[in-house]
């Protein structure tokens, strides 16, 4: 399961070169599915606001009954399982390991965890805060970070050291919270990389990032 950044964004039906992990995992056998979850563009203004106030909280059950429909109809294996995604993905991603043990491995990137420090140091946190999430008193509870104690599941954290939109410290507390909590959890920080690297960045960088995350996905669901 590979979740979008965002969230006003959306998946394309054909392949690309940011993401050729999915390509590499396929030819191993993986199933991948990229849905576009509520808050995507595309689909009309009730759904592009359909998570305005309450991220993950309405969002997650799309990608949770997407999984559970592939499980269904015999598509996937239970107990082998993934999760990543990337800027609102790598949200979403750290949101879910703390709501759900349906995943073996998460693999969340340019991550954002705690939604109140990151309205004072993100060159887009204002905006977010106000327009995202409106009630400050949201912030706290709609952040991964105040659900660390949940997470069981090995994580490998991947960032740009250079991101002005979510900061590495999001990272770093990430990797903090789950470190000391003893889960199984890597972070890597990529050396000026941006927000926007994954795109755009040093080749070295982009195909470290999917070797990266294939083997730990791949290591982690090995059973």
């Amino acid at each position: 399961m590979d979740v979008h950044g965002g969230p006003h964004n959306a998946w394309a039906p054909h392949s690309d070169p940011a993401h050729l992990y999915h390509q590499e995992l396929a030819t191993q056998g993986w199933t991948i599915l990229a849905p576009n979850v509520r808050a995507s563009d595309g689909y009309g203004e009730a759904f592009y606001t359909g998570a305005v106030g309450a991220w993950g909280e309405t969002d997650e059950q799309d990608v949770l009954q997407s999984v559970a429909a592939l499980v269904a109809e015999g598509l996937v294996d239970p107990d082998r399982i993934a999760l990543t995604g990337y800027s609102y993905g790598g949200y979403l991603t750290c949101w879910l390991s703390a709501r759900t043990d349906l995943f073996a491995a998460v693999v969340p990137g340019g991550v954002l965890v705690d939604l109140k420090s990151m309205a004072g140091t993100s060159e887009e946190g204002h905006l977010i805060a106000e327009h995202e999430i409106g009630d400050p008193a949201r912030l706290t509870e709609l952040s991964p970070l105040s659900h660390a104690d949940a997470v069981r599941v090995p994580t490998l954290i991947l960032h740009g050291g250079a991101d002005d939109t979510c900061p590495v410290g999001q990272a770093e507390q990430w990797f903090h919270a789950l470190r000391t909590r003893d889960v199984p959890a890597r972070l890597v920080v990529y050396p000026g990389s941006s927000h926007l690297f994954l795109l755009d960045g040093r080749p070295s960088h982009r195909e470290d990032y999917s070797r990266r995350l294939i083997e730990w996905v791949t290591t982690h669901t090995n059973r």
